[in-house]
């Protein structure tokens, strides 16, 4: 498998910084027996020129490498030295201003990290990570009340904002549970339940003809009458509504005590269906609805000696369900788990396949790749109307969905996630066939609202880097924006995201006179001269260099200010490219780095966790997966829910 992208971290920039340094290579002992040899040749560059500043005594960024004294301890710590090898690898260490290695050096270094790393052992890294307890978010709760009763009332607006971890708003450790969030769970079950009730009249008077009396009729499947009593037709309802919420069989016992409420209740001179109301009010107000917990290990494994096991088939539904869907399992999810089969492998093929299929699958759309690709971003940013004054809200609708269009394409046909950078067609409606001047017969008709797909004369468009929504979500109001831009790329295409800019970095000076007579590069030019921003401009300008050809509202253009647009690049470690087709070729040279970065990303959502040791062990099988599949979308979400993070969890640690 190709390198992998991780995090930068401060130890990197003095590995960087010790390989600069190194005596030359030819001259060390051993060399010609094994040039790779720990303790010939790579203990004496690391011991003189890194453990000085990474030992117990300073571990400068917190990173004690002295610990590491062999290749086996190096290879427990595959995350730290991956960084090591990308900054080696790419060029970017030693820092500009630092003797410089040799080739020959730089590539013995790496090649010697790349090769004890390899070495690592995914077997004995079988980790799934901490069991969590999270509450739905505030999508999976919206999803969750429509799922139970067809409506859909957007109660979540009323609760607090959930808190943004690892690029998403899923992730267990952000996902707690606050007073004020009690308060309005309460009042949303409330209001859910008055909802219900009020259905009933509408039910009877009007059919299904409104939202309410469907809801009504979903919930209340059966009415006391023909031989069935109240209670027996209480007790009916809440078994299918509090298994449906509670993802999983209610037992027993919670049936008991509800139904003893409900007994009460009557005593007291409520109503059948009013009472009813008060226990589904109890199911929606429940810490088993509002919280995402798993069942503890089964007591016939209690003295099992492996931490981890596998998930029973209730839990991997829910996983499986939150992942795809954002939302609870259906029917079908749980009859499988009921019976146990949803854990055999060709029925959890069968039923991704289905799930990614179903239209509620649009919810890893806009909760996984809207968020990793930055597309929300648009939903904040407005371009300047004096500026573009051709800009209007019917536009800005079209360039919000067509990412949104593409993206679904590319799940429910199983197309090539290599599409996502570059392809031979796009999905737009007539207004953006305008927008992009695209041939007549590449156009979509006037009269036409709906969204088509269109091939492509030339590879201008194509993908999602070159949507209207991405070039202007990554430009400012008024003009594009060449480092966000590259570093949108760097982060989310190459995962090579570099460190936020210092505080006191100036802005880029909007003096009037340059403004009108250079072009942005040479205003960057002479911005990124300045020593303290060179060394991160040098990685990212190049790529937003590239989409230069774009405006700020992602039109084409071959001018600005008067002048031809240079979109060239080169990046540091030598690939150069120019404009926007020659950047999505070098992205797609290596569609292996594309993989890996995607499921990194993935994984994180689908397991609602930062990342962990093993994680690259399914990163690797997902690549592997994907190379044998033409690079498919489906290898990669396939080889998740098969990981054995996603099918395992570990008891907690007291």
């Amino acid at each position: 498998m190709s390198d992998r992208k991780y995090p930068r971290i401060a130890l990197a920039i003095t590995l960087a910084v010790a390989v600069a340094a190194a005596a030359p290579v030819a001259a060390q002992p051993g060399q010609r027996e094994n040039p790779l040899s720990f303790d010939r040749n790579i203990r004496g560059l690391l011991n003189k020129f890194c453990y000085r500043c990474h030992n117990a005594d300073e571990p400068n960024g917190g990173v004690d490498l002295q610990s590491d004294i062999n290749p086996r301890l190096i290879a427990d710590k595959p995350l730290v030295w991956r960084t090591a090898l990308d900054q080696v690898r790419d060029g970017e260490m030693p820092p500009g201003d630092a003797k410089q290695p040799t080739d020959e050096q730089r590539e013995l270094i790496a090649r010697f990290i790349e090769t004890t790393v390899s070495e690592f052992d995914c077997d004995a890294a079988r980790d799934p990570g901490p069991p969590s307890l999270r509450r739905l978010n505030r999508a999976e709760y919206d999803l969750s009340i429509r799922h139970l009763t067809g409506l859909d009332m957007q109660l979540s607006e009323d609760f607090p904002a959930d808190t943004i971890s690892f690029g998403f708003r899923n992730i267990a450790q952000s996902l707690t549970l606050s007073p004020l969030h009690v308060d309005r769970y309460y009042s949303a079950a409330r209001r859910v339940v008055d909802e219900l009730l009020t259905g009933q009249s509408e039910a009877e008077q009007q059919g299904d003809a409104t939202a309410r009396a469907k809801a009504y009729r979903q919930v209340f499947f059966v009415e006391p009458g023909d031989g069935r009593g109240d209670r027996d037709v209480a007790e009916q309802l809440l078994r299918r509504f509090a298994t449906r919420a509670f993802r999983r069989d209610v037992d027993d016992e919670y049936l008991a005590r509800s139904l003893s409420l409900y007994d009460s209740l009557r005593d007291r001179g409520e109503s059948h269906l009013s009472a009813v109301g008060h226990l589904l009010t109890a199911v929606l107000a429940s810490p088993r609805f509002l919280m995402r917990s798993e069942m503890p290990r089964p007591e016939s494994e209690s003295d099992a000696d492996d931490t981890a096991y596998p998930v029973d088939d209730f839990d991997l539904a829910s996983r499986l369900s939150f992942f795809l869907w954002s939302s609870p399992p259906d029917d079908e999810l749980l009859e499988l788990a009921r019976e146990g089969r949803l854990s055999d492998d060709a029925v959890l093929d069968e039923q991704l396949r289905r799930m990614l299929d179903d239209p509620r699958s649009d919810a890893l759309v806009e909760h996984f790749f809207v968020p990793w690709l930055q597309i929300d971003a648009l939903d904040e940013h407005r371009p300047d109307r004096e500026r573009f004054p051709e800009f209007n809200d019917r536009l800005y609708e079209s360039i919000r969905q067509e990412p949104r269009r593409l993206l679904r394409y590319l799940i429910r046909e199983d197309r090539p996630l290599t599409e996502l950078v570059d392809a031979d067609y796009a999905l737009v409606d007539a207004v953006l066939s305008r927008w992009y001047e695209l041939p007549g017969d590449q156009s979509v008709p006037e009269a036409d609202d709906s969204f088509r797909r269109v091939v492509l004369s030339d590879r201008r468009r194509g993908g999602i880097l070159t949507t209207a929504a991405v070039l202007m979500a990554q430009s400012d109001p008024g003009r594009t924006n060449v480092p966000r831009r590259g570093n949108f790329i760097a982060a989310a295409i190459l995962g090579t995201a570099p460190p936020p800019p210092p505080p006191d970095v100036p802005e880029l000076s909007d003096d009037e006179q340059q403004v009108a007579t250079l072009t942005l590069r040479q205003r960057f030019e002479a911005h990124r001269s300045d020593p303290q921003c060179f060394s991160c401009h040098v990685k990212i300008d190049p790529l937003g260099f590239a989409l230069e050809n774009y405006d700020a509202i992602g039109r084409w253009r071959q001018t600005e200010v008067g002048q031809t647009i240079d979109a060239s690049g080169e990046l540091p470690d030598g690939r150069r490219f120019d404009g926007p087709v020659e950047l999505k070729a070098t992205l797609l040279a290596d569609r292996d780095e594309l993989t890996a970065v995607l499921t990194r990303q993935m994984l994180i959502y689908a397991l609602g966790r930062g990342p962990l040791l093993g994680d690259d062990c399914v990163i690797e099988d997902a690549v592997e997966a994907a190379r044998q599949a033409d690079y498919r979308l489906t290898a990669v979400i396939r080889t998740i829910i098969h990981s054995f993070p996603f099918r395992h969890t570990r008891d907690p640690e007291y």
